[in-house]
């Protein structure tokens, strides 16, 4: 099991829930390890959608990927994230994939957190073709040598089609299975929360009961940060999907923002 962390976003802040290991080992990170062992910068590209830019949180420093930063720095002393953070609100993944063979070219990172697949379940988009559109991005990114996360789509109260949704939702586990790259399910991170949080999933959605507030972004980082250091720190140890390695101490959260905004 996971362990909780604290998420410190002004005096409502409670601890992010337990729940058991939410990132799917279909390769191991290799090159991310191979970085933090040496001590070397790690350079990361945080891809994708609303949840990328931080659409919730009160301040963009409040978004997952900063947070993500912020926690891998301080669990690392010396080592230096390079964090790029290219997200654009209301994407789909034909969007989102013409920038992201693009920032390849340009910041060659070793890690891509590539957040994908809500707003193609939301709207008209054809199964098939979404498929088609990851496993492309998929072997974009792993043809330059970098690790790939891809984060599921996100779970919330009001899901208007729950069986077409949570369709969407397989189909990044299984192309992550089948072209080996590792998958975290923020979908059902979030169900968990919905279930074994303090308050439930209120706490961690903004106003609109649809983006994430800060403290929802806060345990999103912390639960990424801690299971990927996991498997960066044990690789040999994941080289059959679904191993994972024993969980080291979870990372002390500290949200910097405030309250989250509305939209």
């Amino acid at each position: 099991m996971t362990a909780p962390s604290r998420a410190v976003a002004g005096e409502t802040a409670v601890p992010c829930a337990t729940h058991p290991p939410m990132l799917k080992l279909y390769d191991t990170l290799e090159r991310t390890a191979e970085r933090l062992a040496k001590g070397a910068p790690l350079t990361i590209l945080a891809i994708g959608s609303s949840t990328t830019a931080g659409v919730g949180a009160s301040t963009p420093s409040a978004g997952y990927p900063f947070q993500f930063e912020r926690l891998v720095e301080t669990a690392l002393p010396g080592v230096e994230v390079r964090m790029h953070v290219s997200g654009v609100s209301g994407e789909t993944a034909a969007q989102t994939l013409a920038r992201l063979e693009q920032q390849l070219a340009i910041v060659r990172p070793d890690l891509v957190l590539w957040q994908v697949g809500t707003n193609d379940a939301l709207t008209d988009m054809h199964e098939d073709a979404f498929r088609q559109l990851v496993e492309r991005g998929v072997a974009s990114v792993l043809a330059t040598g970098a690790d790939l996360v891809l984060i599921d789509q996100q779970f919330y109260p009001t899901i208007s089609r729950p069986a077409r949704y949570e369709r969407f939702v397989s189909i990044i586990d299984d192309v992550g299975a089948r072209l080996k790259a590792c998958v975290f399910s923020r979908y059902g991170l979030m169900k968990t929360w919905a279930l074994r949080a303090p308050g439930g999933l209120r706490p961690m959605l903004a106003a609109d009961g649809f983006h994430m507030s800060d403290q929802g972004y806060a345990c999103l980082a912390a639960s990424l940060a801690q299971e990927i250091l996991n498997a960066a720190r044990k690789p040999a140890a994941v080289a059959v999907a679904g191993n994972r390695p024993d969980p080291a101490p979870a990372p002390q959260v500290v949200s910097t923002a405030g309250t989250a905004a509305g939209f």
